[in-house]
């Protein structure tokens, strides 16, 4: 008895910046106005942050995701019916689930109902089944689930909006702002809308990574319901990102092998080094410490 799960990504993040420019310059004490330095912040921001998402093995902002889990790989499941008593899911803090489905036989699945067929620990990421009868939890069966949800640090909104009567059919959500990815669109009537890469037909969507929504002209004058998540990143993790990229900002055009420079009767000066006793990685002890509570561990 065991399990495997095949993660991915349906709706990439907008952005995996932990950090906007306009803090970094506040931090670093540069005027608004001056943007000599604009490109590289924005670019040391974007590899500090996927350094840190490295780090930590895994996506760190708003991503949609379908997970499929295979809970028994026997070849003659009823054998051995038993099952697990939860389901660790691929990501978390988990946003929001948009469906559960689980493989019966080879023609038949079954969509199970939030609160009546199973339960979701959202911090953790975990899965619980539930008797429909009872409302008690049980075992999942051996058989394999798929699982579409949003995961990530961040929050799910819900925008009502009506599909406009002309030309370009778009919707930009309100949060565009901080937008991250897509979780879902329906019609008031509770229909779902099928989202594509471009050129909507009726009854589908396209989102762009700045939160507009494209529909469908067939659709103008429909109500419907956005559903996104947006990125709200933890103030520890703007802290570590911050440093990091202040850090890389005041090494610039120095040399980064120089452990010492001794000034005469002004001082001397020590810069930290990767790869020295104590440090097995890119960051300081500091950084890990405060990295490490949102490690997720590696089983080779």
């Amino acid at each position: 008895m065991g399990f495997s799960t095949v993660s991915t990504v349906l709706s990439p993040a907008a952005s995996i910046a932990l950090v906007d420019l306009a803090s970094a310059k506040d931090e670093l004490e540069l005027q608004v106005s001056n943007t000599k330095h604009d490109t590289w912040l924005t670019g040391a921001i974007k590899r500090m942050s996927g350094m840190m998402a490295n780090y930590t093995n895994r996506q760190l902002m708003p991503e949609l995701v379908q997970d499929v889990v295979d809970i028994d790989r026997d070849p003659y499941p009823y054998q051995s019916p038993g099952g697990f008593a939860s389901i660790q899911l691929s990501r978390w803090p988990v946003l929001g689930v948009i469906s559960v489905v689980q493989t019966l036989s080879a023609t038949q699945t079954q969509t199970l109902v939030e609160g009546t067929d199973y339960r979701v620990d959202l911090a953790n990421g975990m899965l619980y089944k539930l008797n429909p009868f009872t409302g008690v939890v049980t075992d999942w069966e051996a058989s394999p689930v798929t699982v579409v949800f949003s995961a990530g640090y961040g929050a799910l909104v819900t925008q009502a909006a009506t599909i406009p009567a002309s030309t370009p059919w778009q919707v930009t959500v309100s949060g565009a702002a901080s937008f991250s990815c897509d979780h879902r669109v329906a019609f008031s009537s509770g229909t779902a809308l099928t989202r594509v890469a471009t050129a909507p037909a009726a009854g589908q969507y396209s989102v762009s990574t700045a939160g507009a929504y494209t529909f469908a002209a067939a659709d103008a004058n429909k109500a419907v319901n956005i559903t996104y998540a947006q990125r709200v990143v933890p103030d520890d993790l703007v802290d570590i990102c911050l440093r990091l990229v202040v850090a890389r900002f005041r090494a610039r055009g120095r040399d980064p092998m120089l452990m010492q420079r001794d000034t005469p009767d002004i001082g001397t000066e020590r810069f930290w080094v990767g790869g020295v006793i104590g440090q097995d990685g890119p960051f300081t002890p500091d950084v890990i410490s405060a990295l490490d509570t949102y490690r997720v561990p590696v089983i080779a």
